[in-house]
């Protein structure tokens, strides 16, 4: 039977425990703060992007399965805080370490059983009798390090769990962007080439507009060119061995009716342009926040895991994270902390 290991995580501050009293027996303030440090980077990664331009093709189906399979991340972050803090709690308790080892496996038991009954979340899955197997080893550690040592599976299935997941959303990214371009070319997609087609008009205009001004100047080959770019200017020439400025009066005009026409028809679809291009700009910065907060979730659990595993060791357990981001030296080390 498979139940939702994810749901383990975000239910760890559901179900609390009695109020303990502090003790000296291990200093956890590290990791303690450490959790808080990942608290603050958790809001980070669950706050909602502020959509405006796009906000019509959220329906997309695209977005609306990687929205899906993000949700249960962003309960996850907050729910490995609770856990961290869970441990930090259990350990200022007066209680033996039995008693503690015997806490620590009746929470993870409790909200497990409670996974199952609500079903909410989807398959980031833990064996149930491997995870029975591991509150059994927490159960009988001798001291409570070893408890949290033994809560190790858990710990690394449901790192293992994000980072793939994590995996599914960034690769979804591509075609989450096409279906986003799908729907902004359907709406602007015959503006956008009547526009294209109106500036390729108007710069063949302007070049005519240029061979005529160097025809006044005496450069007569350049009417040659211009009845061969624009067969309409033929009109206004009946030979063009003997060309008068009256002509060229009449077809300047009409060049520049022309290009008036087309300035008219520019601006009357310049807020579409304003909107297309709006859209599009919202869409790189959607896709630059999202691979930022995925980065960031990559680290925090990485390093959160290393945190964790040096607890369960024993080794002291430094302030693994920076206020600003991650140490870049820091995910060297913890790379192979998770199993492989």
């Amino acid at each position: 039977m498979r139940v939702i290991i994810i749901s383990i995580m975000c239910l760890f501050f559901i179900t609390g425990c009695s109020i303990f009293q502090p003790t000296q027996k291990m200093d956890m303030t590290p990791f303690s703060e450490n959790a808080g440090t990942l608290f603050s980077e958790a809001v980070k990664v669950s706050r909602m992007f502020q959509w405006r331009h796009c906000k019509p093709y959220l329906f997309i189906p695209e977005f609306n399965s990687m929205a899906v399979n993000a949700k249960p991340l962003l309960i996850v972050l907050r729910g490995v805080v609770y856990y961290s803090n869970q441990v930090v709690a259990i350990n200022n308790s007066k209680l033996s370490d039995s008693e503690k080892n015997k806490r620590l496996a009746a929470y993870l038991s409790e909200t497990l059983d409670k996974a199952v009954q609500n079903q909410k979340l989807d398959s980031m899955a833990l064996d149930k009798i491997g995870a029975q197997e591991t509150f059994d080893n927490i159960r009988k550690a001798e001291t409570y390090l070893d408890g949290i040592a033994a809560a190790s599976p858990i710990v690394n299935a449901v790192v293992m769990a994000i980072q793939n997941r994590l995996d599914e959303i960034q690769n979804s990214i591509p075609s989450i962007l096409s279906g986003f371009d799908r729907e902004i070319e359907n709406d602007y997609g015959g503006t956008r080439k009547n526009y294209v087609s109106l500036r390729q008009l108007q710069e063949k205009l302007m070049l005519s507009v240029t061979r005529l001004y160097r025809a006044r100047m005496g450069e007569t080959a350049e009417i040659d060119s211009l009845l061969q770019e624009n067969s309409s200017l033929l009109q206004f020439f009946s030979s063009t061995a003997k060309v008068t400025s009256a002509q060229l009066d009449s077809a300047e005009n009409y060049l520049l009716e022309q290009l008036h026409q087309i300035d008219v028809m520019l601006g009357q679809l310049e807020n579409a342009r304003i909107e297309y291009i709006a859209k599009q700009d919202e869409l790189t910065t959607w896709r630059i926040q999202l691979e930022e907060k995925i980065l960031i979730a990559r680290n925090s659990m990485t390093i959160w895991a290393q945190s964790h595993r040096n607890l369960g060791a024993g080794i002291p357990v430094p302030p693994l994270f920076d206020v600003g981001g991650f140490a870049s030296g820091l995910l060297g080390k913890a790379a192979n902390v998770i199993v492989p």
